[in-house]
């Protein structure tokens, strides 16, 4: 019997079809198109959706969808769905940009040789029974230079494909250092070199406020007379009011766009000019292309909701490939130590500041700081709390979180501090794993100890006077809990003292109040982790 349903629509390749499928423990839904209304009737019973880019996945339909736990998007940009809507809802949003990458580059390499030969309007022109072989004189591509903004995926690949053909590429990418050591041996340039000294010019980044409108006529002023452009990436990253001004003066000798920043768009006043080519977005349209953007979109969404494995998401700091497995006694060590923290605290979270040194620091802390801080509001929230909206309920509630990085390992090959401050108190609790990869607690409140977190037990603080656990021994005994370990730690003989007594079962409250009566007992709590 199938446990989730999940809706394919946008006409979703049918091998991703058969990828949902071959789970035996999904019912897919279809709909190559659907209206608005059937998509609002549909998604309260949908766990899973899966979309191209005709439909919008808007906060309205992220708020009827009570067991949504995940939106795909087969290819590359998510425009179409609300991404920072979904965060607060908990809903996973992944893409599938691999696939397209070959079929894109590609697509950006026809325009290139399309633009530089006047291909598409010699095409026209014998269409219309004219010989105009003098009318579409082109230019050459080897040894002239070509400038890629974005080195992503695609980017990277136009890059190698046109240093191939013999061109001279120089590259612009803001997240990647100009010291860099590139593969394909890329000449790293700012965005000013770009615009002079490039004779062509193609964008490969995705649409952000940092990169609407990056080139502009400012931009373009500064570029060579007759240097040509190509955006096969996002519409709105070329000004195109700007370009056509370019285009029509002759400063910009030709441009092949496969985007623009209103879609569908047969209107652009572009589109009326001798020297600009266009496709209606067909970088990623090929056989192969949708075959694999289609499955690897459905085999992603299937793992997440039959496997809870998570990939190629974009709000959710997941580990990479191979972690998983070998980090998982981290992410145990974070969520017990946190869930430890959270319940021997009192009062309002204000802030928590997490330390990772020696061999945790490694990993991926913003995956394990959203562990604890879902393990930190999961009791106060009872639910709705996930690791895809941790960090954003945190935001929400003002709660100030502080990570720190030490790569040397401090006393222990690796540890873990987490310090809790509320309204009324403060709490720090530090943890490592050993060998064993069994996680352990190494020190509360700056006593050392050390116990493996596990199953039911009481925390108390005590003065260090004798008697107090023989007289915690005979209540628990007289309330039929078994001890099962006690692990103790003082400031100094005869000061303030800690302990954590493992239990077999959860100690009720009554027995906690008992212990709390004890003469010289400070604090006591049932702690469960």
């Amino acid at each position: 019997m199938s446990s989730f349903k999940v809706l394919l629509l946008d006409g979703i390749d049918p091998a991703g079809l058969k990828v949902i499928q071959r789970t035996n423990s999904i019912t897919p839904i279809v709909h190559d198109k659907i209206s608005r209304e059937l998509l609002l009737d549909l998604v309260p019973e949908a766990d899973g959706i899966i979309v191209r880019s005709g439909t919008t996945i808007d906060r309205e339909v992220l708020s009827k969808a009570k067991l949504l736990k995940v939106v795909g998007r087969a290819g590359v940009g998510v425009d179409n769905v609300d991404i920072d809507a979904a965060t607060e809802y908990g809903i996973l949003v992944m893409n599938s940009p691999g696939g397209s990458t070959t079929t894109t580059a590609e697509h950006t390499i026809a325009m290139l040789f399309a633009m530089a030969r006047n291909i598409p309007q010699a095409v026209e022109s014998l269409r219309h029974g004219k010989w105009e072989k003098s009318k579409f004189k082109g230019v050459e591509l080897t040894g002239k230079t070509l400038g890629v903004v974005g080195l992503g995926r695609i980017g990277s690949e136009v890059a190698r494909k046109c240093q191939a053909m013999g061109m001279n590429v120089i590259a612009y990418d803001p997240y990647i250092s100009p010291d860099a050591q590139l593969s394909t041996g890329l000449t790293l340039v700012d965005l000013g070199q770009i615009m002079e000294r490039a004779d062509f010019i193609t964008v490969h980044s995705p649409l952000t406020d940092a990169t609407r409108g990056l080139i502009n006529k400012a931009a373009i002023a500064k570029m060579k007379d007759g240097v040509r452009l190509l955006n096969c990436a996002r519409g709105g990253i070329i000004n195109e009011q700007d370009l056509y001004d370019a285009l029509k003066s002759g400063k910009v000798a030709g441009a092949a766009f496969d985007v623009f920043e209103i879609e569908p768009n047969t209107e652009s006043p572009l589109l009326k000019l001798d020297n600009f080519i266009a496709t209606p977005h067909l970088g990623a349209s090929t056989v192969e292309a949708q075959r694999k953007v289609s499955e690897d979109i459905c085999r992603q969404v299937s793992d997440y909701l039959v496997r809870n494995v998570v990939s190629g998401a974009l709000n959710f700091p997941q580990l990479e490939a191979g972690q998983v497995e070998g980090y998982q006694h981290f992410v145990d060590l974070a969520a017990r130590l946190a869930g430890f923290i959270s319940q021997i605290s009192d009062g309002r979270m204000q802030s928590v500041a997490i330390r990772y040194s020696g061999e945790i620091s490694e990993m991926n802390l913003s995956y394990l700081t959203s562990v604890i801080m879902r393990r930190f509001l999961a009791p106060v929230l009872q639910s709705g709390v996930n690791l895809v909206n941790a960090m954003h309920l945190v935001a929400l509630r003002g709660i100030k979180v502080e990570e720190t990085r030490v790569p040397a390992p401090e006393n222990y090959t690796n540890l873990l501090t987490i310090e809790l401050k509320t309204d009324t108190d403060l709490h720090r609790g530090s943890g490592t794993v050993f060998i064993d990869k069994v996680p352990r607690i190494v020190n509360v409140d700056g006593y050392a100890l050390e116990v493996v977190p596990r199953g039911a037990m009481i925390y108390f603080t005590n003065n260090d006077k004798p008697g107090v656990i023989g007289k915690i021994g005979t209540i628990l005994g007289q309330s039929d809990v078994n001890i099962a370990g006690m692990h103790l730690g003082r400031e100094c003989l005869g000061g303030k003292a800690l302990a954590l007594v493992l239990v077999d079962n959860p100690v009720p409250n009554e027995v906690i109040e008992k212990v709390r009566a004890i003469d010289n007992i400070l604090t006591a709590k049932a702690v469960m982790v």
